[in-house]
């Protein structure tokens, strides 16, 4: 049997495969477009992983040894005093068990004993006594019984932050000292509520406190100021 197709007929024909095949074009790409799609999916899906990791790192970096605010152990500084008899004083450290310190501060006239417990975000006053003459000794269970007086430091420090009764009201400042200039120095300050005086103690990494003031007054910037700067350090004879 003949089969005989006019020009349109042939034309229908043409059409209809055209068609199916653009239909066949079309659904590869679709594809190809879904997988696509999913790859980016799980990519983005990995990098906050990443980004996670990075934080972390820095966090480790930025960590404060509570031990850089003290003077070596073993030490006695001096510091020159101004405005007052007793504002003059020897600074002796002595690093104990279970993470302590104490300190020893002997202005001539009594020694004043502070022991504190270091935390990897705080330091803390555990103990403080008055005429103290012996050498301070106690087992680490004795230590860890201590109880907390008040907070010290509290880390990080930043502008405006409270610690205790204190507030910083400067960080990264300059100051001169006879012993050296030291920099990213902070000041903490106390107002007593009751009579207005001032207590400004500025600290230092690397040394910790190395000048205090007191004011009797914050309204008087130009009142006569008690000052204790540390002049110098004495390593102990088996850290020279």
């Amino acid at each position: 049997m003949n089969y005989r197709f006019g020009l349109g007929g042939l034309a229908l024909v043409l059409a209809v495969a055209g068609c199916g095949t653009q239909e066949m074009a079309t659904e590869e790409p679709a594809e190809e477009a879904v997988q696509e799609e999913a790859v980016e999916e799980e990519v983005s899906e990995e990098t906050p992983a990443e980004t996670t990791s990075g934080d972390s790192h820095d966090s480790e970096e930025a960590a404060v040894d509570p031990y850089d605010y003290f003077l070596e152990d073993g030490s006695t500084a001096r510091f020159e005093g101004y405005g007052n008899e007793f504002a003059e004083f020897t600074l002796k450290t002595d690093y104990m068990e279970a993470n302590h310190v104490a300190t020893y501060e002997d202005n001539g006239g009594t020694v004043v004993l502070k022991v504190f417990r270091l935390h990897d975000d705080r330091i803390e006053l555990v103990k403080q006594e008055g005429e103290f003459y012996d050498e301070y000794t106690a087992s680490f269970e004795e230590l860890e019984a201590l109880e907390v007086i008040s907070t010290y430091l509290e880390f990080p420090i930043e502008e405006g932050q409270e610690i205790g009764d204190a507030t910083v009201v400067e960080t990264g400042a300059t100051l001169e000292t006879p012993y050296q200039n030291f920099d990213n120095v902070f000041m903490l300050e106390t107002i007593e509520e009751e009579d207005g005086s001032v207590y400004r103690n500025y600290f230092v990494e690397g040394y910790g406190e190395i000048k205090r003031e007191f004011r009797g007054s914050v309204d008087d910037p130009d009142e006569m100021a008690i000052t204790s700067t540390l002049a110098s350090i004495k390593l102990a004879e088996t850290r020279k």
